[in-house]
């Protein structure tokens, strides 16, 4: 875990999977209704402001959560209001890209998709230098779809690799791919 003090009233703690597993904590499930997920983040929030120098007692805290590749960002602002917790949770922080050398192969990975059910993940499809790619939104994909995009292609990259597919790929399917394509194969 890293605490680092971003102003005078703005932590930034980074959690590492190793921390979260250690934590309990699953991004999916995080939320101030959740009790386990608000005792750990409130504990981890003040010890964060506590280590940072930052007063927080009767002071409102806004929690943002963002989960990356590898890692979680909290980011806690302490405002001056009375006392109230918020957790925001930003979802659009990970991804997953697979490149494809050509359509046969493109193809084929989003038919063995559609047919074992994966489907329903967000995805998308482009095309890029004559390359064909899929976009997840998610990092952690189940095992059996992982298994059916080795078989035909190969992991391109994380959050910052889909970024880049995104603006400059052309869009073949910008929307649930696998199941668009999938459904004519």
């Amino acid at each position: 875990m890293t605490i680092s003090k971003l102003g005078e009233d703005r932590v930034l703690l980074v959690l590492g999977d190793r921390d979260m597993d250690e934590l309990a904590l699953d991004f999916a499930v995080m939320s101030m209704e959740n009790a386990h997920s608000r005792r750990v983040i409130l504990r981890l929030t003040t010890l964060a402001c506590r280590k940072s120098g930052i007063d927080i007692s009767g002071k409102r805290l806004s929690i943002e959560a963002m989960q990356m590749t590898d890692c979680c960002y909290i980011l806690v602002t302490v405002g001056n209001e009375p006392r109230r917790y918020r957790l925001k949770r930003i979802r659009r922080g990970g991804g997953c890209c697979w490149r494809f050398e050509d359509c046969a192969a493109f193809l084929g990975a989003v038919e063995a998709l559609y047919r074992r059910g994966l489907s329903k993940t967000r995805n998308a499809a482009y095309e890029k230098g004559g390359a064909y790619y899929l976009v997840f939104e998610r990092f952690r994909l189940p095992e059996q779809a992982r298994g059916a995009l080795t078989e035909f292609g190969e992991y391109a990259g994380g959050a910052l690799r889909c970024a880049h597919i995104r603006e400059h790929g052309r869009a073949l399917c910008g929307h649930n791919a696998v199941d668009s394509i999938g459904r004519f194969l």
